[in-house]
């Protein structure tokens, strides 16, 4: 694990690559989107920042992760909301997860 922090410290920004969260497989719309990758004093911070969704941890593949499930918490919460029920912040976090990712 000593390796790990040295090479993920320097790349900072990863390209966003397709990911699955229980059933649901989230495939990004923008190929511009990265997440950032932060590492300090022992914690791993994996980031969205279109979304302003943080996912974060001591070990790096469990901050990504974090990160995913969060982003999978936001689509049950905007997307499969119905329109009626959300209101204009929801909107528009709703139209966001709609360019940002086709989920199937």
């Amino acid at each position: 694990m000593a390796s790990q922090p040295s090479t993920i410290e320097f790349l900072e920004k990863h390209p966003l690559q397709e990911f699955e969260v229980g059933v649901r497989k989230f495939v990004p719309l923008r190929i511009t989107n990265n997440l950032q990758v932060d590492y300090d004093d022992g914690l791993w911070s994996v980031s969205l920042p279109p979304l302003d969704a943080v996912g974060c941890s001591q070990d790096f593949r469990e901050a990504r992760q974090r990160l995913f499930e969060y982003i999978d918490f936001l689509w049950n919460e905007y997307v499969l909301c119905p329109e009626q029920e959300l209101g204009e912040t929801g909107k528009m976090l709703k139209d966001l997860l709609l360019e940002l990712f086709s989920v199937s």
